[in-house]
């Protein structure tokens, strides 16, 4: 079967000086929730531009369904693009907003009325058939917007940061609703996001980007769990981060020394990493605060407390350690007294070793770590 997309060493230049897409290639499963996240200015937008047939790009090629859409127009092309800015059309009521791409189609009207109502009942938007974009709140007027792009039922939904102009609540609210249309749809879905927690509770495959090449591809817990970039590591998650140069290395284990002390850790690649500079990263939420030395523990770094951040299922602690970096540890809420010593403790499983900063040439570790 063919993919549902595949992206084939694409580039996009924004005149002579912006490289936005940088020989990008991927591919998007059948029925995939695909996200794709990364910072403002990585090339995301550009791409699902290309994809939909908004933006020509320079070289490469895209095929959707296996075939080639170089010089398919947009509205041959099996596609349907929920834009950012939702682009519902002000003079039209919600209805024929929503049936605009059917009768662009040549459905016939009694077919369209069917459509619409089976696509605003599973938006949840049955009985606002008659009122206008300005008659509606922000996320009605985003449900609207989905309505219209899967009434078409395309082979391919692109959606382009759609929980951008909504707050918090809402967003949580439409993250499941996109889940949900996606499960009983079965169609194949891209989105865009900058936001972490979007992408990690809603994709089955997530792409990492950063100005304009692939940082890694995967599931988000393999992300998250084990990322291969610092700019990833970084990126998707919070995460405690050291310079340090590998001593020792058996199999999937190795010895770095680090501004904190030697620690131990895990690295999944296949390279000799003895005498190299790595990053040696590990989340707060696996660090545990111990008051005693213990011998349960392959790391143990000794900080002292300096702030604490109150999250409500959890708390957000903050260490200096002897040479003044600062630790994070995430943790249920326990009783810590600011300026107390304590020993952060953590196993080498949990440890991740990054042998490269990011996908982009020219940059080295400890500049990506300290952000110089």
């Amino acid at each position: 079967m063919a993919k549902a997309l595949l992206v084939e060493d694409l580039v996009k230049w924004y005149g002579r000086e912006v490289l936005a897409l940088n020989k990008v290639s991927f591919d998007v499963e059948q029925g995939d929730f695909f996200v794709i996240i990364g910072p403002s200015g990585c090339g995301k937008s550009t791409l699902l531009k290309c994809v939909a047939g908004i933006l020509d790009w320079d070289d490469g090629d895209i095929y959707i369904g296996g075939r080639s859409v170089k010089n398919v127009p947009a509205y041959k092309r099996e596609i349907a693009l929920m834009p950012e800015t939702y682009a519902l059309f002000p003079h039209m009521r919600v209805y024929d907003n929503v049936a605009f791409g059917l009768r662009m189609h040549g459905k016939d009207e009694s077919e369209i009325k069917k459509e619409v109502s089976e696509a605003l009942k599973l938006v949840g938007l049955e009985g606002f058939e008659k009122r206008w974009p300005s008659e509606l709140s922000g996320g009605q007027r985003q449900r609207v917007s989905l309505a219209r792009a899967i009434v078409v039922n395309p082979t391919v939904l692109l959606l382009d940061e759609p929980l951008s102009h909504v707050d918090y609540r809402l967003q949580r609210r439409l993250m499941e609703d996109f889940k949900r249309l996606h499960n009983e749809l079965g169609n194949t879905w891209i989105l865009t996001t900058h936001v972490q927690e979007q992408g990690l509770s809603m994709a089955e495959t997530m792409m990492v980007m950063n100005t304009g090449v692939i940082e890694q591809i995967g599931k988000p817990e393999e992300i998250y769990t084990r990322p291969r970039t610092v700019f990833a590591a970084r990126f998707v998650g919070d995460i405690n981060l050291f310079h340090g140069e590998v001593t020792a290395q058996e199999k999937d284990r190795c010895t770095v020394k680090t501004e904190v002390g030697e620690l131990v850790g895990t690295y999944l690649g296949e390279s000799d990493l003895r005498g190299r500079e790595v990053a040696y990263g590990i989340r707060p939420e696996k660090l545990k605060v111990e008051e005693e030395r213990s011998n349960v523990y392959d790391n143990i770094v000794r900080g002292k407390l300096t702030g604490y951040y109150y999250f409500g299922e959890s708390m957000e602690y903050s260490f200096k350690v002897s040479d003044g970096t600062e630790v994070k540890v995430r943790t249920p809420p326990i009783k810590l007294a600011l300026g107390n010593e304590y020993f952060l403790c953590w196993n080498a499983v949990d440890g991740s070793i990054l042998e490269r900063p990011c996908m982009v040439e020219g940059l080295n570790i400890e500049d990506v770590i300290y952000g110089r």
